[in-house]
């Protein structure tokens, strides 16, 4: 059976905390299918999703994969995906249940032919332990609310504006034919399944309701920074795989609104990787950032210089000490604001 939206859920050793994102979909109803992907756990995750599936038999299904990662369970839900569109959830996130039927009164008014958005975007919240929605994320100065538009009619993107994965559900035939394939093993890979498929889209769809509960808190989260440390070749490798994803050639076939927009998002990513590296305060960091500009350098001269001339490209590639403690500064602000660390 055909669904409307496919929601893959990658699990790994997620007992403690996956009943509350499986729960959470279950008011989509028949028209949603949630695909659980244990991912080689060594907890119980694999029982509680196989319960699930037993209760639940046409909405849930459960893989078993040996373990590749957050990115193998996302290739493995489009690899099996049934559903028009797709979206993740990450094993320690919820959906809002108050606002799941309108979401999915929305996709099912775009589920024809003609009528389908390539990129469905919808607002999200942050969650803190024992407290939900404590910071909301906006982009209704972007699109207009439950409209499809073409990239073109699409409001201007500051370079604050960038979308996390909470906010974006794509076309799952779009994810298919463009073979997008995340690495295994990799962390930060998200950033990866945000970016490389935006050339492909073509139409844009935006639900203003904040559908999507992000939980930050918890010890071992991939975003805090003790975490982020010992990871900092994934970051680097990420950085560099967004930014050798496509030539500045490539980039002027977009629509110039979607080409500013991949233009800051990739010089917001390197800010992050620049700020992160410097936070060692070490030389094996400084060396991954000099590494990480070079990379890009090569791969495309032009793009090298339209970064650099962007000014969070250009922040990003200042390698002085006073460049660096800035980049320092207001990475540790921004944490601070939005409490993620």
């Amino acid at each position: 059976m055909k669904k409307l939206l496919t929601v893959t859920v990658p699990c790994y050793n997620s007992a403690a905390y996956m009943k509350t994102a499986v729960e959470s979909l279950l008011p989509g109803g028949e028209e949603i299918e949630v695909l659980i992907i244990d991912d080689g756990s060594t907890d119980e995750t694999g029982a509680i999703a196989d319960e699930y599936q037993r209760r639940y038999p046409s909405v849930v299904r459960v893989i078993h994969q040996e373990n590749g990662g957050h990115g193998e369970g996302i290739n493995q839900g489009i690899r099996n995906a049934s559903g028009l569109y797709f979206k993740t959830l990450d094993s320690d996130d919820r959906f809002d249940p108050a606002y799941l039927p309108g979401f999915l009164d929305m996709l099912r008014d775009h589920s024809e032919e003609g009528t389908q958005a390539d990129l469905v975007v919808n607002d999200y919240v942050y969650d803190r332990p024992g407290k939900q929605a404590v910071y909301r994320i906006r982009y209704s100065r972007i699109f207009p609310a439950r409209k499809r538009v073409a990239w073109e009619e699409a409001g201007r993107f500051g370079m604050s504006n960038q979308f996390m994965i909470h906010a974006v559900c794509y076309r799952t035939e779009l994810l298919r034919q463009m073979n997008l394939t995340l690495p295994k093993h990799v962390f930060y890979e998200d950033n990866l399944y945000i970016y490389q498929p935006l050339p492909h889209t073509r139409t844009v769809l935006y639900d203003p309701s904040p559908l999507y509960g992000y939980f930050v808190g918890r010890a071992d989260q991939s975003t805090n920074d003790d975490v982020i440390l010992k990871r900092l070749e994934n970051v680097t490798f990420i950085a560099e795989t967004m930014c050798c994803s496509y030539t500045w050639k490539e980039m002027c076939g977009v629509p110039k609104n979607l080409r500013g927009y991949m233009l800051n998002n990739i010089c917001g990513n390197l800010c992050t990787a620049s700020a992160q590296q410097f936070l060692t305060g070490t030389e094996k960091g400084r060396s991954l950032h000099r590494r990480m500009f070079e990379t890009i350098r090569s791969f495309d001269p032009e793009l090298y210089r339209r970064i650099v001339r962007n000014p969070l490209g250009f922040a990003a590639s200042r390698n002085g000490a006073l460049g660096r403690g800035m980049m320092v500064f207001f990475y540790r602000l921004v944490r601070s604001f939005i409490r993620v660390g």
